[in-house]
């Protein structure tokens, strides 16, 4: 659903560098030969620079710029229709909106978090999950440690290599075990979630950086919130709790756009808000660990949200094959061989990838026993097949991209961006090269995603 703004031209018949030995530069052609290269040299620097660098004056434009990039945990396009957002509403009128911004699969916090970062799929930025098993490191376990990354960088690693100074707060990918802090600053001690303060005391700490005088102020400023997943998952998508939980984003929203408003350099700082994913009603929980039981598969399941990673000590076509035909008798989940995924999964095909995925179908969900409340636990070595999800979770995600449902807000305002404009969908892996763009930067090495120039003036 991406565009990217691209110049072509219509072929006249071939033409090679040999032709210009049979060719008098100084004849009486030479003239129509200079409007042509002009005209041509003038497309390419208007279409926005492909291969080009910004001319002159929007580079300057672009230099002068602060960007703060947020993201609320869980927030679907449901809450707005729902309940009141002014924040977000004024957010509409003053820039950019999309109803749908699809996060990449699995449509998690980490995999979703990571894929909006550095504007790769998670195939090749290799956070395929909350939860995978790595052959050499073993369990990842929501880490927003950067050294799990396979490829790719985040946007602070992509700006900061360009000489510009970033501010993350609770961003994923700040730290890095061998590395320390990849950004100039940030909150210091933040290494992962249970570190993190509350949405308010996140709020302070942003507002501060972004009261800071122009000429200090960090140029790129990414920011995470818990935001209304919670509420989300415990209490359901329609729930008071849940109503109150997004008010309360959505008041943040209201003091940020206070405090970027009342700076000198307002209109040059940039705030764009999106999510790591949406949220849908479940109904059952699979019991994946008591089917392989029941089912004699051997196999270890790693498992969050709506799909489960089945890694198998023998992966012989044998094995594989029998379990394929056992686990397709369940109705609940699609079984996906590591090598026959979806085009538009993106998981890759590397050892992350168990051998076989189950991907939950609406309005079942997957969840390692592990993460289900004590008291239940037992259930994973004698209780059915499948749970009530009420004992667990009301609401959940995971689900594939384009699943109704699953996907997430985006709104950006800004000098940079056009206002009042209202987009249908947009992309999670586009924002990374679109927020480097508008500051004057290149995109990180390597990147998926693309400049969405319909977000642009």
């Amino acid at each position: 659903m991406c565009v990217e703004r691209k110049v072509r031209f219509e072929e006249r018949g071939s033409f090679s560098v040999s032709d210009l030995s049979r060719t008098s530069l100084w004849g009486p052609g030479f003239p129509a030969l200079l409007l042509v290269l002009g005209f041509w040299l003038s497309l390419v620097f208007l279409a926005g620079g492909v291969g080009f660098p910004l001319a002159a004056s929007a580079q300057s434009a672009a230099q002068e710029r602060t960007f703060v990039v947020v993201v609320f945990d869980g927030f679907p396009p449901a809450y707005v229709d729902g309940f009141p957002t002014p924040g977000l509403d004024r957010m509409a009128k003053q820039g950019v909106s999309a109803r749908a911004m699809d996060p990449a699969f699995p449509t998690v916090s980490l995999s979703g978090g990571v894929t909006l970062s550095t504007g790769c799929w998670p195939e090749n930025h290799g956070v395929i999950s909350n939860l995978f098993m790595d052959p050499e490191r073993g369990l990842y376990d929501h880490s927003s440690d950067a050294d799990w990354l396979i490829g790719c960088e985040h946007l602070h690693q992509a700006a900061e290599r360009q000489g510009v100074p970033t501010a993350a707060l609770g961003w994923y990918g700040r730290y890095s075990a061998t590395r320390g802090a990849l950004a100039s600053q940030g909150p210091p001690g933040e290494k992962n979630f249970f570190d993190f303060p509350d949405d308010a005391g996140r709020l302070g700490q942003l507002v501060d950086f972004i009261e800071q005088p122009p000429e200090s102020r960090p140029r790129l400023i990414l920011a995470y919130f818990k935001g209304p997943d919670k509420a989300g998952h415990t209490y359901g998508l329609e729930a008071d709790e849940t109503r109150q939980a997004v008010m309360e984003a959505d008041a943040i929203v209201v003091a940020l756009l206070d405090a970027i408003e009342a700076q000198p350099d307002g209109a040059q700082i940039q705030l764009l808000v999106t999510t790591d994913h949406g949220m849908k009603p479940v109904e059952e929980l699979v019991n994946i660990q008591r089917i392989l039981r029941r089912q004699e598969i051997p196999a270890r399941a790693v498992s969050a949200g709506t799909s489960s990673f089945l890694y198998f000590d023998d992966p012989s076509e044998a094995v594989l094959s029998e379990a394929v035909r056992k686990l397709s008798a369940y109705d609940a989940f699609e079984v996906v061989r590591r090598d026959a995924q979806p085009e538009d999964w993106h998981i890759g095909t590397g050892p992350r990838v168990g051998e076989l995925i189950l991907s939950a179908r609406p309005p079942y969900f997957i969840e390692d026993a592990e993460a289900w409340p004590v008291w239940v636990r037992w259930l994973a070595y004698v209780g059915p097949d499948l749970l009530p999800s009420g004992a667990v979770l009301s609401a959940t995600h995971g689900y594939p991209t384009g699943t109704p449902g699953i996907e997430g807000i985006l709104y950006v305002r800004g000098d940079a961006f056009a206002p009042g404009r209202e987009i249908d969908r947009v992309r999670a892996v586009d924002v990374h090269p679109t927020v480097l763009h508008v500051l004057g930067l290149e995109p990180g090495k390597p990147v998926d995603g693309v400049v969405d120039s319909r977000w642009l003036r």
